[in-house]
């Protein structure tokens, strides 16, 4: 009797250190997935972002027709040194 509680001791330590070991790499898995789904809304958001300048840039480059351009100064802007050029 004594060898069979000995056992059952030894086999609920073993699942003991069993469940922790699991308990831990759930742990990291789930601080994994946080960042993940923190990256992926930055990279969604980065995109709405992107989306939202191109449309503005294609409504205005909408609005420009050829005799519009041919008639009138054409402006651009350096965003290295933020000066307007005419030309």
């Amino acid at each position: 009797m004594a060898d069979t509680r000995e056992k059952a001791l030894q086999d609920y330590r073993k699942k003991l250190l069993e469940h922790k070991e699991v308990d831990g790499r759930l742990k990291e898995l789930r601080e994994q997935l946080r960042d993940q789904t923190k990256q992926y809304e930055k990279s969604e958001n980065d995109l709405k972002a992107l989306q939202s300048v191109g449309q503005i840039v294609g409504e205005v480059l909408k609005q420009l027709t050829e005799e519009k351009c041919k008639f009138t100064d054409r402006y651009y802007i350096s965003s290295v040194t933020a000066q307007i050029h005419i030309f």
